[in-house]
């Protein structure tokens, strides 16, 4: 396991948002976490975003939401020469700093509920990729009142696009509330069941609650629906088996990871990870081949 840094952001005191910008040979190499949200927008590099319990292939052009105190590491491809180096452009922000009294404004109350539930990050889908990145390249280019102005029109296009966000990690975030603790205790159990049989019913009656109301507490906490998060689990198994060289046929990964269709399986393996099984084994023996080479 990585050890977890807390790291400070050198953000100015006299700025409510802070732009930086990275020309370097690496990407900061430890596994770390801040109070601020974090934009991270991937100017030039690749390789592979970890964040929590879960990990993102990452390239040139791909732009993450990163949540406060969401550990997370971006480390360069194996195969992306360090001469290359690497070049990002990041946008800080704390909604509980200066930029409080603006987010609690009657105007604001969609906005902020949108950012407090997007605090286990997002990636960009790609087809608004080129609007978020003139978005963030006006507040690298801005100054002071213009550059705050620019976020919140940031904040207001990914808003209306929300639907079609999903969270980096699947786990809940830690907390000591009672609230958490039962969503916790539910994310646990689906994490240490998920191979089986879990069905709706089931992990409603858990939690005291009628299937209805369940899927609507679930989705409040975490992000996703009970079948998203389930299937997000079991594709990441699915991921690690073919990556640990397991991949002895489809059938056996679906049915290890949970899966009792394998055209079920086909079909939400491409939709989270963009590839079916097989591609995904491809692009795995690519990786490992020039790793050796």
């Amino acid at each position: 396991m990585m050890k977890m840094i807390q790291f400070n952001v050198p953000s100015p005191k006299n700025k409510s948002v802070y732009v930086q910008e990275d020309n370097l040979s690496e990407f900061y190499p430890f596994f770390h976490k801040h109070e601020e949200y974090q934009f991270m927008w991937i100017v030039k590099g690749k390789g592979t975003l970890y964040v929590e319990d879960s990990f993102h292939d990452f390239e040139e052009g791909d732009i993450f939401l990163l949540g406060p105190n969401q550990p997370h590491v971006f480390k360069k491809s194996i195969d992306d020469l360090e001469e290359n180096g690497v070049q990002s452009v990041s946008v800080f922000f704390d909604t509980n700093g200066t930029l409080s009294s603006i987010f609690h404004t009657p105007e604001f109350a969609a906005l902020l509920e949108f950012v407090t539930m997007s605090k286990k990050g997002f990636k960009v889908p790609e087809k608004y990729r080129s609007r978020i990145k003139r978005r963030i390249d006006i507040m690298r280019k801005s100054d002071m009142m213009n550059q705050l102005v620019s976020f919140f029109f940031l904040i207001k296009e990914l808003y209306e696009v929300s639907d079609e966000l999903r969270p980096l990690s699947v786990i809940a975030i830690p907390g000591n509330d009672e609230g958490q603790g039962r969503i916790n205790s539910i994310c646990t159990y689906i994490r240490s069941n998920f191979r089986h049989n879990i069905t709706l019913e089931e992990i409603a009656e858990r939690a005291s609650l009628t299937p209805q109301a369940f899927c609507r507490y679930f989705k409040k906490h975490t992000g996703l629906t009970f079948v998203n998060y389930l299937n997000q689990l079991r594709i990441e198994e699915a991921c690690q088996l073919i990556s640990a060289e397991r991949y002895e046929s489809v059938a056996l990964v679906a049915f290890n990871s949970g899966f009792n269709s394998i055209t079920n399986f086909n079909r939400v393996f491409r939709t989270v990870t963009g590839f079916c099984p097989k591609e995904y084994y491809g692009q795995v023996k690519k990786r490992l081949q020039r790793h050796v080479s």
